[in-house]
């Protein structure tokens, strides 16, 4: 399977605690260039950036005796 990297910038990755490159991985959404999400070229490590949805979330309270 080929896989097509693009659009290199330079960001801190933790993976690798320097500096390094990083580019859009092939997007499974569809964004195609338009993605956020991008990937360490040396590790591989992701920032992936989206919105979580949550759905029945459940609120506990807890009290000191």
């Amino acid at each position: 399977m080929s896989m097509t990297w693009t659009s290199a910038v330079v960001r801190w990755c933790a993976g690798c605690s320097d500096e390094r490159a990083f580019e859009v991985p092939p997007c499974e959404d569809g964004h195609g260039l338009d993605c956020l999400d991008l990937a360490c070229v040396e590790c591989g490590h992701a920032i992936v950036v989206g919105v979580a949805v949550i759905e029945d979330v459940v609120v506990v309270e807890l009290v000191a005796a």
